[in-house]
């Protein structure tokens, strides 16, 4: 690689120099503006092509969704009859008998608080006032209240490891800590965000071996 000493140059070469810089800095400019074109208009002509098919096939996904909830609306109210299930369940698996194909329809949920879940956090943490220093229940629920119950970002609990606290419950043998695991719990609410159906069937290929094919298709 040539190394120039500038130090060397005169005037009038150090000008020109100068200039064939600017150039440089002037095409690399023009180059990148043209590549930020070039992609620009790449994403534009890929969205387009792509969106109107892409729509139809979350239509015809929301259709197959609808249809095949609509097609176990019999057997899931005779499941009901049966087995005695809750409205509440998320979701149903149906298998067939010879274990070649199986369904899952559900709905995907998130649980959040309706806001009075602070009043049962305040009764745990008063039940822990009772507890001398060296009870080995108090350290146990200040391990627990320190991490398992730290609230997140926006103040609000973890839901899953609720369940853990009302494994406690038993152990802690309180009404005060037993009525405030009550009114955490209590407080939890679901809200079902969309609806699935998934599953799989079992099928040979061409030369004779079993297959496992799965799906899976959600829709809000």
């Amino acid at each position: 690689m040539l190394t120039i000493d500038i130090t060397k140059l005169s005037p009038a070469q150090l000008l020109e120099l100068s200039k064939a810089a600017e150039q440089l800095t002037a095409q690399k400019k023009r180059e990148r503006e043209q590549n930020i074109a070039a992609y620009k208009a790449m994403v534009d002509e890929t969205v387009v092509a792509l969106a109107p098919d892409l729509a139809s096939f979350g239509t015809l996904q929301g259709l197959k969704v609808e249809k095949t909830f609509n097609a176990f609306q019999q057997a899931l109210a005779l499941k009901k009859e049966l087995y005695d299930y809750k409205d509440s369940q998320a979701s149903h698996t149906f298998t067939s008998r010879d274990g070649m194909a199986s369904v899952t329809i559900g709905h995907n949920e998130i649980i959040g608080f309706d806001g009075t879940e602070n009043a049962g956090v305040i009764k745990i943490r008063e039940y822990m006032t009772t507890l001398a220093d060296e009870d080995p229940k108090r350290k146990i629920l200040v391990r627990f209240l320190e991490t398992f119950m730290k609230p997140n970002k926006k103040g609000e609990l973890n839901p899953a490891r609720i369940v853990e606290l009302i494994g406690l419950k038993e152990e802690a043998n309180d009404n005060s800590f037993s009525d405030g695991v009550d009114i955490i719990v209590n407080a939890q609410f679901k809200t079902r965000t969309s609806t699935y159906v998934k599953g799989w069937f079992r099928r040979q290929d061409g030369e004779g071996k079993d297959m496992k094919l799965e799906f899976s298709i959600s829709t809000k």
